[in-house]
């Protein structure tokens, strides 16, 4: 593909195809898969079965919606236990899979997927669109942080090369990295970088840092980040910050942040069906209301998704973004079950990044909610500055108090900690008593 770099697109076909395209090729998309499913004995043709699913019933995204059940990944690993089958939902002969490997296991026992060679070359053009969209260029040398026994690690690191960046700087993605990672920064000097918000935040902790070697683009993945947050990382360090959303365990599937940061766009929404539901019924919510993501992957033979809830909180973006691509544009709200009660209302994660990025004590910074067995009539936060966690910094605390206790509308209590309870290279944001860090501080309030 002849593709220059100083293009916006990756593939400008693919990216700027009409609503209507993207219909008619999910509806073609969408049949093909329940036909697909419903000729072998897998998970999927027994549940569309059971659910009195007739393929020929179906002939629109509205009408799949409609008339075919959701998917957790707790059905995926009841029906492993059922059948003492690691892939279940597998649907093609063993003899076609190329790549297979488990989750990462960050929420519970792994499961496994597999890729026949279409399913692959696919998905790792879909990461390449991904990659363009969040800066990465040809000549640009990678540092891929990531789980490296995962689909994902070789699907990204294959996008990269068909983009044309050669160099690829591999590793792992623990905390107890980070030195190593910072070392690997220093010594080998890479361009580009993909890594979780909060190893980003350890690498640039230092107040007095101005650059990240020759770091001009990060792609992070693992939380939400404010936008006066990702100001900062531009203004000080440099750093050009693009989140993305999705779903990379099961998936390796996001939506991505361009240059304009208003949403993430859906990457190959003419392979993938996404819709936003009501967690609790099921049904689609209206346009701009806050819903869990489902995603049905019907590009993929070897082990697809039908409905598959992601458990994530997410809004829709309303009107057209100035970059001129046309797929569907989300803004990411973090897991449905992190929230809080504190004070008789329900507290997400996502409101105290976006409040904590408008104050500079606690801009970039990581931080997890208390949850306790009773609602103790306030929010009870944690934040990670072993400076002031050190000396105890009262003052500083009451002024992030007084902040978010104005934008949220309850008390606040603030304790800075030294470090957070983290899965993989995630930040745990809500945490019981038991793994409070602060847990036997005395309660100043």
């Amino acid at each position: 593909m002849a593709v220059t770099t100083t293009s916006r697109y990756w593939n400008e076909h693919a990216e700027t195809l009409s609503r209507e395209q993207i219909h008619t090729m999910q509806s073609a998309g969408l049949r093909a898969l329940l036909d697909h499913v419903m000729a072998g004995d897998n998970m999927y043709s027994r549940r569309l079965k059971a659910a009195g699913v007739n393929p020929a019933d179906i002939r629109t995204p509205e009408d799949f919606t409609a008339l075919v059940p959701l998917t957790s990944k707790d059905d995926l690993r009841d029906e492993m236990q059922r059948t003492g089958q690691a892939m279940p939902h597998l649907c093609v002969p063993r003899s076609e899979i190329v790549l297979a490997g488990p989750s990462a296991g960050t929420s519970g026992s792994s499961t496994y997927q597999a890729f026949t060679a279409a399913d692959l070359d696919t998905n790792i053009e879909m990461i390449a669109r991904m990659q363009w969209a969040g800066g990465f260029r040809p000549d640009d040398v990678l540092f891929l942080m990531t789980t490296p026994f995962a689909p994902w690690a070789h699907i990204a690191r294959e996008a990269a090369k068909r983009i044309g960046i050669n160099w690829i700087i591999f590793d792992d993605h623990v905390v107890g990295n980070i030195a190593r990672y910072a070392g690997t920064i220093e010594n080998l000097r890479p361009t580009v970088m993909h890594c979780g918000l909060s190893t980003l935040r350890s690498l640039t902790a230092d107040p007095d840092q101005t650059n990240l070697g020759d770091c001009h683009h990060v792609i992070v993945s693992g939380a939400e980040l404010g936008p006066e947050a990702r100001l900062e990382f531009r203004e000080r360090l440099g750093l050009e910050v693009t989140t993305i959303s999705g779903h990379g365990s099961d998936f390796n599937l996001f939506a991505v942040e361009c240059d304009q940061h208003d949403g993430d766009h859906w990457i190959g929404e003419e392979n993938v069906f996404v819709e936003i539901v009501d967690p609790d019924t099921g049904a689609p919510v209206p346009e701009g209301g806050i819903g869990e993501m489902v995603i049905t992957d019907f590009y993929r033979k070897a082990t697809p998704h039908l409905r598959w809830r992601t458990e994530d909180l997410f809004v829709e973006k309303t009107g057209a973004c100035s970059c001129g691509r046309t797929g569907r544009r989300f803004t990411c709200l973090g897991r449905a079950s992190n929230r809080v009660t504190a004070g008789g209302s329900h507290v997400h994660p996502y409101q105290v990044e976006a409040s904590l990025a408008r104050v500079a004590t606690g801009r970039n910074k990581e931080f997890a909610l208390v949850r306790h067995e009773a609602d103790p009539g306030f929010l009870d936060l944690r934040i990670v500055d072993a400076g002031r966690a050190e000396t105890s910094d009262t003052a500083a605390a009451g002024v992030v108090e007084s902040h978010l206790a104005q934008e949220l509308g309850t008390r606040v209590r603030v304790k800075f900690v030294r470090e957070l309870s983290m899965v993989g290279y995630k930040t745990l944001r809500v945490i019981g008593p038991d793994i409070d860090p602060a847990r036997d501080a005395v309660d100043d309030n």
